[in-house]
């Protein structure tokens, strides 16, 4: 059978055997990889894993909605810096969760770099959208709730000015970062072997473990 065809890609031979190999340029090829294995990780089923985390991102950024203190340092920020805000707050938080959760691997044999490399880019970007995801989900619930809460005029004397929809959507924004970032220490309580299934790497060691097993 004819192997499909693929872009960016060739199928062919190598020597000595008969299989078909995909044959990709090498930038592309390493960058379709990683994403590849990100799919197979199902960074939307890491979230529940999470649930420390969550929590503790969720009472923390609570807190923009009922301190005013936050209501004025947001509308003094410009969004230049709530954007750099908000990503200094996803990488701390997935920076915490590699070190925290040891998913950063090291190869056994020089050999192996590469691949082990790939395993660990998969497991940074696997992360980066679950906690990008996260924060997001933290500014439109942070957001809906400012809404209801917050009275309009309340806020005007507080800043000084009407705050309008981006008066609110600021406050939920520095809100998610600071929640964001509590819940990387919150994730501390959330189970370490849970969280490592997620990793290419994890799999397979466990691979090799249960071979070997099945060899004794």
């Amino acid at each position: 059978e004819r192997p499909h065809r693929s872009a960016g890609g060739r199928w062919g031979t190598t020597r000595g055997d008969a299989h078909p190999v995909l044959r990709a340029p090498r930038g592309l090829g390493g960058l379709r990889t990683v994403l590849g294995m990100v799919a197979a990780n199902e960074p939307a089923r890491t979230a529940p894993r999470l649930s420390g985390a969550l929590a503790a991102a969720a009472a923390t950024g609570a807190f923009g909605i009922f301190y005013n203190s936050i209501w004025v340092m947001a509308d003094r920020l410009s969004a230049a810096r709530l954007a750099l805000v908000s990503v200094l707050a996803v990488v701390s938080m997935v920076a915490w969760l590699v070190v925290r959760n040891r998913l950063w691997d090291r190869p056994v044999r020089s050999r192996l770099a590469t691949v082990v490399l790939l395993y660990n880019l998969s497991t940074v970007v696997t992360l980066t959208f679950v906690i990008t995801g996260l924060y997001l989900l933290l500014v439109v619930l942070i957001l809906v709730a400012g809404v209801i809460v917050i009275d309009p005029g309340f806020m005007e004397s507080v800043i000084g000015h009407p705050p309008g929809v981006g008066g609110y959507l600021d406050v939920a924004w520095l809100s998610a970062a600071m929640g964001v970032v509590a819940g990387g220490l919150g994730s501390g309580f959330d189970s370490e072997t849970d969280l490592r299934r997620l990793t290419h790497g994890a799999r397979e060691r466990q691979r090799k473990y249960t071979e070997e097993d099945a060899g004794e």
